[in-house]
């Protein structure tokens, strides 16, 4: 291969070395080829035995695969899974069969042209048992069938033709045919059927989030006038099927379906376009060398082998744990068609709004749970979390009123009144960045994230600084999204006290009314006096005088952030600990201010509970489920937490610190809450601002009101679940069946005087 193909080696091998450092490898290269051999034959080996089973879903499908690619004997079988259309009904049923397009000559011409062309390049197919002829016609039905329904014009070289090529190749009948493609092209392919900045969206955010890792390559393309849209419309819109061969594409469609994620083809553009970065800082601007930059950019995946995909793809995963997330939940309407919207004019509204953004976006839900000190703590197979590092750059009498108790202060009007002193003031901020990194603290991180006051004019020193950052080649630069007033409105909306986030001379003059009743408050503020004289002296050298008494509250935290976050936390139950269901208060809705007569017992009582390993739990046989989480007691304190799942009972396993006398490296340690019962849940509610924030809600199945449309709530947890539709799903799933058995008990033993209850949802 050429050095294209080099380069993504050698970007493989550095930049992932922490990941395969923590295999074992043999001395013996021979042996660790065998020992690869017989670990591809063994998960082949498992993913033949789930699918015969029978009931399989994408989930499953990714557990056993693991993101990789897929021998083509399963490949059929998979996607449909993946895809989730594996028992969907013949959608064209009941179309008439009339081949009457506008342009349905074009569209034969071009469905001919392909299929011959995968006929020449993958000739077993016709040993397989697939007609030429036969999937001519189906192309040719297919396609006139989905223009039809979609209401949409054919043309030639549109990318419908290019995205079915390597669904025919699998052999599909008509009706899993036309299946497998209208769930591509919903979910998968970019949508052009609004407004040109809705159609722009995708290439507005590829730039966003090559100035993220690399704002040099992006000045440069911006230099040479060398637009996304030139070069990666293909690459959207046939998802590489336009450049790579059939078996290189099925091979990257392999990882992207078991990923379920529509953005990771941004990623593998990105990837894409970061391996051409010497040929394109090698540019002069020109129209002849801009030609011949697009051109060559255009056919960049060509280069690219079956062997190479594993890699290519580990890469775009790569950068993808690396960038900020909270763009898809605010963009995936924009995107994609299957994306349920409110109205074209919404969308187009934050299209609008992507196309004069100069740098990502963050939303506030995914700053403060980057603040959390557990974040990232254990390494999972979604890869390492990123933290940020908060830089408020509203005027220091704004900041002294009220911040975010990790920001750092950068007074942003220095850069034009005093530009010496914004210097210093800037250089205290990589000090202090890389001091609060070092130390491990919740305030440090590698990614930069600057929030104004969410005025634009007031903001506009901001985007001053950064914008000078982006010129000097600062990478990992954000802006939090609604400034600082979308902070306070969204800890309000959420329920959760404010002074556990903010701190500042308004907190200080009104306290919440939790903090009163506690005294809470006043420890705190002893606790933090003391770090900020501690932190006087380690820090005193390095920061900006003027705004010495801001920064010393960053590194305060740097100090104190342990001793924030390690208090026990508050058992939830008020009852007596044999029947936790029964007799509680509703103390658990978001906002309740209820005074807790048992806090003491309580808090005995979790105490009482038993520390185990983590692995000790997810091993267990009965455990379907267990999912990383948030669990957000009554006050509003979020801890981490995981939420373990069984047939008929659900735990929620609080994270503790392990003991100095535990060795063993990246060991979790829980402690588990008494159990709910799955049959009594009542409702599973979200808020549309925050869907990751679940609540879920227990009624009394001793009450006479159980069978009513509302039964009384004794009881509610919340957690703050990543995967929240995963996991609502499986437990919706898991109350239907444990009511199943229920019912099933009870009449074979019909002396039961339980009532019969069923779990119902809302959102």
């Amino acid at each position: 291969m050429d050095s294209g193909e080099n380069q993504i080696e050698s970007l493989a091998s550095d930049e992932l070395t922490s990941d395969l450092d923590d295999t074992d490898s043999p001395v013996i290269v021979d042996d660790e080829d065998g020992a690869e051999e017989e670990g591809q034959k063994r998960w082949h080996e498992e993913l033949e035995e789930v699918l015969a089973e029978g009931f399989v879903d994408q989930g499953i499908i990714k557990g056993v695969c693991k993101c990789r690619s897929i021998p083509h004997k399963f490949r059929s079988q998979v996607w449909k899974i993946c895809l989730n259309v594996a028992s969907r009904a013949d959608s064209m049923a009941s179309w008439d069969g009339k081949l009457d397009l506008q342009n349905q000559g074009q569209l034969e011409e071009e469905c001919t042209e392909e299929v011959e062309a995968l006929f020449a390049e993958q000739p077993e197919l016709e040993l397989d048992g697939i007609e030429k002829t036969n999937c001519i016609s189906d192309a040719v039905a297919v396609i006139t069938f989905y223009c039809k329904c979609r209401a949409l014009k054919f043309t030639k070289g549109n990318g419908f033709v290019r995205v079915l090529k390597p669904l025919l190749a699998l052999g599909f009948n008509r009706a899993d045919l036309y299946n497998c493609f209208y769930a591509m092209m919903s979910r998968y392919v970019p949508r052009m059927d609004l407004s040109s900045n809705v159609t722009n969206a995708t290439y507005n955010l590829l730039r966003l989030l090559l100035l993220y890792h690399d704002p040099e390559m992006c000045s440069r393309l911006d230099t040479l006038k060398v637009s996304m849209e030139s070069f990666s419309s293909s690459w959207f819109t046939t998802i590489f099927a336009s450049h790579c061969s059939t078996p290189v594409v099925s091979a990257i469609w392999d990882i992207y379906l078991q990923k379920s994620d529509p953005f990771f083809i941004l990623y593998l553009a990105l990837v894409i376009l970061l391996n051409a970065k010497e040929q394109i800082m090698m540019s002069d601007v020109g129209t002849s060398d801009k030609q011949e930059t697009i051109e060559s950019l255009i056919n960049a995946p060509s280069v690219l082998t079956a062997e190479d995909v594993d890699d290519f793809c580990l890469l775009a995963s790569y950068y993808n744990d690396r960038t900020p997330s909270s763009f898809r939940r605010e963009l995936g309407g924009c995107f994609y068609s299957g994306t349920m919207v409110a109205s074209a004019s919404k969308v187009d509204a934050i299209a609008s709004d992507l196309a004069q953004a100069f740098c990502l976006k963050v939303s506030i839900p995914e700053l403060l749970l980057s603040s959390q000190p557990s974040h990232g703590s254990v390494s999972d197979e979604e890869g390492p979390k990123i933290r940020f590092f908060v830089v408020d750059c509203r005027p220091a009498q704004e900041y002294n009123r009220g911040h975010l108790l990790t920001a750092f202060h950068l007074d942003a009007t220095l850069m034009l009144k005093e530009p010496s002193e914004f210097d210093t003031a800037l250089s205290s901020l990589f000090t202090a960045q890389q001091q609060a990194i070092q130390a491990g603290s919740a305030a440090g991180g590698e990614h930069l994230c600057f929030i104004g006051s969410g005025n634009e004019e007031d903001d506009q020193y901001m985007y001053m600084v950064v914008a000078n950052l982006l010129q000097k080649r600062q990478t990992y630069v954000s802006l939090a999204r609604g400034g600082y007033a979308m902070l306070v409105a969204y800890l309000a909306d959420v329920g959760i006290d404010l002074t556990e986030w903010i701190v500042g001379a308004e907190c200080e003059k009104s306290p919440s009314k939790g903090q009163s009743a506690s005294g809470k408050t006043a420890a705190n503020a002893d606790g933090r006096t003391q770090g900020m004289q501690l932190l006087m002296k380690k820090m005193a050298g390095n920061l900006f005088e003027k705004s010495v008494h801001l920064k010393d509250k960053v590194t305060r935290f740097i100090e104190n952030v342990d001793e924030d976050w390690s208090a026990e936390e508050r058992h939830i139950q008020a009852s007596d600990k044999s029947k936790p269901y029964r007799g509680t208060q509703s103390v658990f809705s978001i906002g309740d201010e209820n005074e807790h007569d048992d806090e003491e017992e309580s808090e005995k009582l979790l105490k009482e509970q038993v520390i185990e390993e983590l692995e000790s739990w997810t091993s267990r046989s009965d455990v379907k489920h267990c999912y990383e989480c948030q669990y957000v007691n009554p006050d509003g304190q979020l801890f981490p937490a995981y939420l373990a799942l069984t047939d008929d009972e659900m735990y929620c396993l609080l994270v503790v610190k392990g003991r100095k006398e535990r060795r063993r490296a990246k060991q979790t340690w829980v402690r588990a809450k008494p159990p709910r019962l799955m049959r009594a849940i009542v409702k599973i509610t979200s808020r549309r601002s925050f869907p990751e924030l679940i609540s879920f809600k227990f009624g009394d199945l001793d009450s006479p009101e159980v069978d009513s449309v509302d039964p009384p709530i004794v009881a509610t947890d919340r957690y703050i679940l990543p995967d929240a539709g995963t996991a609502t799903k499986n437990v919706k799933y898991m109350i239907i069946e444990a009511e199943k058995r229920y019912k099933q008990s009870k009449s074979d033993q019909p002396s039961t005087n339980e009532p019969s209850h069923s779990g119902t949802t809302s959102s």
